[in-house]
């Protein structure tokens, strides 16, 4: 029987961990702003690193894990910001108000990688004009509470269905709650951050509510997962799963 040496996973996450302070240091001399700089942080250690660490923790041969992940990859990113976007559009409607441009996904075609948006009629009433920015946020939680029942309802034994879906149902709505999280914590007043947009409407102390509970909830879970889906296929032989 062949293994992905899962017993070995905190080591692997040591020397992510490591790597990751030095690149945060390489990367200040190639990206000067900071929530670029955070968001490529954020992606390595939120989103690779713990997908690396789900697949160790299972028996899928490492040649197919590691081409899965590149195609997961390319289909997180490129539907991203077009979830996210839409989650703001959904929030816009149903608080009586309605989009007057939207730029739902990147032109990456161009070398644009982070730039979409969605801007709405004016809401007379500031506090409830805070509502459509949480949107992504709820939805993000809805998606992690998804992932955990399907993973404790359905026993997954192809590796690529299995670390979409955790990557796509976890990983990306913990990246998406803490990156946009701690840009407001760190950059303080950035004009289109959707916590800073709670402070404004809610204040200070809703904000950072929101924001903590929302993060430990997708970390809790993110780190839940691995722990109880684990050694999958439960019977792997001569490269086939079983």
């Amino acid at each position: 029987m062949t293994t992905s040496s899962p017993k070995n996973w905190y080591k692997i996450l040591g020397v992510f961990v490591f790597n990751l302070i030095v690149i945060w240091f390489i990367l200040k001399g190639i990206l000067p702003d900071l929530r670029h700089r955070l968001a490529t942080i954020e992606i390595v250690g939120l989103v690779l690193c713990p997908l690396i660490i789900f697949y160790l923790r299972n028996n899928w041969p490492p040649v197919k894990w590691m081409i899965n992940i590149v195609g997961i990859s390319m289909i997180v990113i490129i539907s991203y910001s077009f979830i996210h976007e839409s989650s703001h559009v959904i929030g816009t409607y149903l608080i009586g108000s309605k989009p007057i441009e939207t730029h739902l996904i990147p032109s990456f075609w161009k070398g644009e990688y982070t730039t979409a948006w969605i801007r709405s009629e004016p809401v007379n009433n500031i506090r409830i004009g805070v509502i459509p920015g949480l949107f992504p946020y709820i939805k993000d939680i809805i998606f992690l509470i998804l992932g955990v029942l399907i993973f404790r309802k359905v026993k997954i034994n192809k590796s690529f269905t299995a670390g979409f879906i955790y990557a796509f149902f976890c990983l990306v709505p913990l990246f998406d709650i803490v990156n946009n999280y701690l840009i407001k914590l760190i950059c303080g007043k950035i004009e289109g951050n959707d916590f800073y947009g709670v402070t404004l409407g809610w204040g200070d102390g809703w904000s950072n509510m929101i924001g903590m509970t929302f993060s430990v909830f997708a970390i809790s879970i993110c780190i839940w997962i691995p722990i109880f889906y684990k050694n999958f296929p439960v019977i792997y032989f001569d490269n086939n799963e079983i």
